[in-house]
């Protein structure tokens, strides 16, 4: 079980979490769904350690968080400049013993001898995906994942969230658009205004886009079908 009481994070007296009391069932697929700006990647960094808080997090039933059982894809993940993606993954321990660069680099084709610096957005999200994917962690945090990926690697992307699931770990998936979340997810949760306003379970999907986007259709869509 993961638990999280009284959450709250503020950046410039702007209140970006405020006051998230959430518990999780593992091991499952979690998507957190949102607009731009919720909140989402705040509330990755928090449950990672990157920002330190004074809330209680609670990970398998230990208020002590260790954060080495937590592996996290950022939106946006840093790169030390003048290596190449062959010395960016020997950074990484190689915890996962069945890690097979040799089976992803069928699929993604990566120039691991080049600089990174020459790397396109998607294949450096791909390099950076093989990197957590070196480490066996209970939980994995993948912040907007699918942005700047082609349809192929998106796809196999859905399998290895599939594949860790089935190995007993706990994914959370961050994104701005649904569909994805749709296709793998157990649950989903919408942040919105810094709380969780909306939890589906799978048997729930069928609603969500009404959920989410019944108000905004009537408002919007006749306006957009005069426009256009």
């Amino acid at each position: 079980m993961i638990s999280i009481k009284d959450l709250s994070i503020s950046f410039d007296s702007k209140t970006v979490l405020n006051n998230i009391t959430i518990e999780f069932k593992e091991p499952q697929i979690i998507g957190i769904a949102g607009l731009n700006g919720a909140g989402k990647s705040t509330f990755f960094n928090a449950l990672s350690g990157v920002i330190k808080t004074e809330n209680e997090v609670i990970l398998h039933h230990q208020k002590q968080v260790d954060f080495n059982t937590i592996a996290y894809l950022e939106t946006n993940n840093y790169f030390y400049s003048n290596i190449t993606g062959n010395e960016y993954l020997s950074i990484f321990k190689a915890s996962n013993e069945q890690f097979q660069l040799s089976t992803f680099q069928s699929h993604f084709k990566l120039p691991l001898d080049d600089l990174i610096e020459t790397y396109s957005t998607g294949m450096k999200k791909k390099l950076a995906l093989l990197g957590v994917l070196k480490q066996d962690k209970q939980i994995y945090l993948f912040d907007e994942p699918f942005n700047g990926l082609d349809l192929e690697s998106n796809k196999i992307l859905e399998w290895l969230i599939t594949a860790l699931y089935n190995k007993g770990k706990t994914i959370f998936i961050s994104s701005h658009i649904i569909d994805p979340l749709l296709a793998i997810c157990h649950q989903i949760c919408y942040l919105e205004d810094g709380r969780f306003t909306k939890t589906f379970l799978k048997e729930d999907f069928n609603n969500v886009e009404e959920a989410i986007f019944g108000k905004l259709k009537q408002q919007a869509q006749q306006g957009i079908q005069d426009a256009v």
